[in-house]
């Protein structure tokens, strides 16, 4: 384990700044969580598996998750007050090439966060950072709340209903405070392409800004998909630590559906070029997907007043931007 120091104490007025822990800082929900927090006046400590954080905000420890002790050691000399955990295999597919090691990695990685909060910051209040896809992917809903009972049918669904099942047991038995999401799918500039959203605004700025091919890969376009900003799910998480409540469980959702083939239509409309649309069977999942599923945030909005702000059109358009500034400085 390799420790970065710097020196982030105090806040302008000269008082103690309230210490925060992000697991998986590097990623793409770490980035925004880290600056919504350094702006909100914590000292943000960040933990990843990689040798260098790109924040320069963020005290950075290197450490895997998995490492029992190395995260023992990270808790108790930090001693943080709140800890966001996000350090996960969150990539659908990935894990349904290796589901030993998104087992491994988000079950007993949970495990060794949660007890080293135990032994080193009993006080500290965590929040585990669940998917809809806890939920049944056999279910079409326009309006799925939290009452709605789990029943994954993927091995990232099992693994984060799994975290939240354990969670919830550490809230019994040891009395943590301990508060979970099942966040809906969220998007925004700096995505990995991976996911849909970002991986069409890529190809069509590399179509419209480069000289690629004008021809667009896509899989299935018939799913309705609750997207929220991945800025607004930032608040809402840490909202959920300001102001929601221990043991309880928040979906994170726009409750908003959005077609698939309009946001390809959206994206497309911002080339210069024609494009062509190429379904590509790789592109296509090897299990169900919801044909429609909308969450329900009433509870978080009834909790900590949230609720999600930023229109989704400006979501794609950040989401393209970012994209187009990538290819412009590449050039």
């Amino acid at each position: 384990m390799q420790t970065e120091s710097r020196k982030l104490a105090l806040d302008k007025s000269g008082d103690a700044m309230r210490k925060t822990m992000i697991t998986g800082v590097t990623g793409f929900v770490g980035k925004w969580l880290s600056h919504a927090l350094r702006g909100a006046g914590f000292e943000v400590h960040g933990l990843d598996r990689w040798n260098d954080c790109p924040y320069d905000d963020v005290i950075y420890h290197q450490c895997d998750i998995l490492d029992t002790q190395a995260m023992n050691e990270v808790i108790s000399s930090i001693k943080p007050e709140t800890v966001f955990h996000l350090a996960a295999i969150s990539y659908l597919p990935e894990a349904d090439h290796s589901p030993r090691n998104s087992l491994d990695i988000n079950i007993m990685g949970t495990v060794s966060v949660l007890d080293a909060v135990k032994q080193g910051a009993p006080q500290c209040r965590v929040l585990l950072i669940g998917s809809s896809k806890e939920y049944d992917d056999a279910i079409d809903s326009k309006c799925l709340s939290e009452t709605t009972h789990p029943n994954p049918t993927n091995f990232y669904g099992i693994s984060k209903y799994a975290g939240e099942l354990i969670g919830l047991q550490y809230v019994r038995q040891y009395g943590m405070d301990i508060r979970f999401t099942r966040s809906f799918n969220h998007t925004g500039p700096g995505q990995s392409p991976r996911f849909v959203c970002s991986d069409w605004a890529k190809q069509v700025a590399s179509i419209a800004f480069t000289n690629a091919e004008p021809t667009l890969s896509v899989g299935n376009l018939d799913p309705v998909i609750d997207f929220t900003d991945v800025r607004d799910v930032v608040n809402a998480y840490v909202k959920i630590l300001e102001n929601g409540q221990a043991g309880e469980v928040y979906n994170v959702c726009s409750g908003n559906g959005h077609e698939l083939k309009w946001i390809l239509e959206y994206l497309i409309a911002k080339s210069p070029r024609t494009i062509t649309i190429q379904t590509f069977d790789k592109k296509f999942r090897d299990h169900k997907t919801n044909n429609i599923i909308l969450g329900d945030y009433s509870r978080l909005h009834t909790h900590t007043g949230w609720k999600p702000l930023i229109p989704f059109n400006q979501t794609l358009d950040d989401t393209f931007n970012y994209w187009e500034n990538e290819f412009r400085n590449a050039t």
